[in-house]
C-alpha cells in the first residue's frame, strides 16, 4: 500500500544544507501495523510527514497504492503527539469534522459519531469541550477524528510521548483493541523499544542521521495481544534484540 523508494530529504538553511533522511526504503502492506524507532533527530516525523504529504522528498519516490504522493490527502490520516483539537467544539463536533468538511448528510455523520464515540468509549461525552477531558480522552478524539474518514493509511506520530506513564499503559492497551475490531493500516513513530515490540508486526530501526531504515525486526507475537505479553521472557529477549541494534554501546 505505501512504498517508498530510495527516499532523500534535505533542509536548506542559513548554515547550509541539512540531510535529514538518505536512501530510505520501505513498504507498508495493507492492513500492517509498523513502527519506526530511532534515536532522537534521526527523521522520524519527517519521514511520517513525507508519507503524510506535508512535505516533498529532495529524492527517490513515495507511492500509495502505486501513485505518487504529490501532497496531503483524507486517505492519510495523521494523529500528532498533541491532540490538536479546536477547544470551541464540542467532542461530538471535533470527531465529525473531517466528514462535515467533505460535505457528508447530518444525518450520516451523526450516525458515524455515534459509532466511533462508542468504539473510543466516550459515549455520553459528545456534548462536553475537548478540554474538559483527560488527556488520555483527548487523544481518543483524535484518533477517532482520524479514522471516521476511513482513511487507507493511520499515521501516527508518537501518540503518546505527552501522557503520563499510567496513561500511556491504557492508551497502548486500548489501540492494541482498536486495531484488532478494525484493522487500519498504521506507520506508527516512537521512541519507546517496548512500546515499538508491543504495537508492531514490524519493527524498523532508524540510523542516526541522515535517517535510513538501518534494521528490520519482525514481531512474532500472534494476536490480540495483551499488555501482560511484556513481562514475558520471550518478549523482554526481543526488546534486548532491538535495544541492542538502535544503542549497540549499551551491549558489549
Amino acid at each position: 500500500m505505501i512504498e517508498l523508494r530510495q527516499v532523500a530529504k534535505c533542509y536548506h538553511g542559513q548554515n547550509g544544507v541539512t540531510p535529514a533522511l538518505a536512501d530510505v526504503n520501505l513498504t507498508v502492506q495493507d492492513g500492517e501495523f509498523v513502527v519506526v524507532v530511532g534515536p532522537s533527530g534521526c527523521g522520524k516525523t519527517t519521514l511520517l510527514g513525507l508519507v503524510a504529504g506535508f512535505e516533498r522528498p529532495s529524492a527517490g519516490m513515495l507511492t500509495m497504492d502505486g501513485q505518487p504522493i504529490l501532497g496531503p490527502s483524507h486517505q492519510r490520516a495523521v494523529v500528532f503527539q498533541q491532540p490538536t483539537l479546536y477547544p470551541w467544539l464540542t467532542v461530538r463536533q471535533n470527531i465529525g469534522l473531517g466528514l462535515k468538511l467533505r460535505g457528508t448528510p447530518g444525518d450520516r455523520t451523526r450516525l458515524a459519531v455515534d459509532h466511533y464515540l462508542e468504539i473510543m468509549g466516550l459515549s455520553g461525552f459528545g456534548e462536553h469541550a475537548s478540554y474538559q477531558l483527560s488527556g488520555g480522552m483527548q487523544q481518543r478524539v483524535a484518533i477517532a477524528r482520524a479514522l471516521i474518514v476511513e482513511p487507507g493509511v493511520l499515521l501516527m506520530d508518537e501518540p503518546f510521548g505527552a501522557l503520563d506513564a499510567n496513561t500511556r499503559g491504557d492508551m497502548q492497551r486500548f489501540l492494541l483493541d482498536l486495531w484488532q475490531r478494525l484493522r487500519p493500516t498504521v506507520l506508527f513513530i516512537t521512541h519507546d523499544v517496548e512500546e515499538a515490540v508491543l504495537l508492531g508486526d514490524r519493527v524498523l530501526v532508524m540510523t542516526d542521521r541522515p535517517g535510513r531504515i538501518g534494521d528490520e525486526v519482525a514481531v512474532p507475537f500472534a494476536r490480540p495481544r495483551h499488555w501482560d505479553l511484556a513481562l514475558t521472557p520471550e518478549f523482554l529477549q526481543l526488546k534486548r534484540t532491538v535495544l541492542s541494534i538502535l544503542r549497540p554501546d549499551m551491549f558489549f
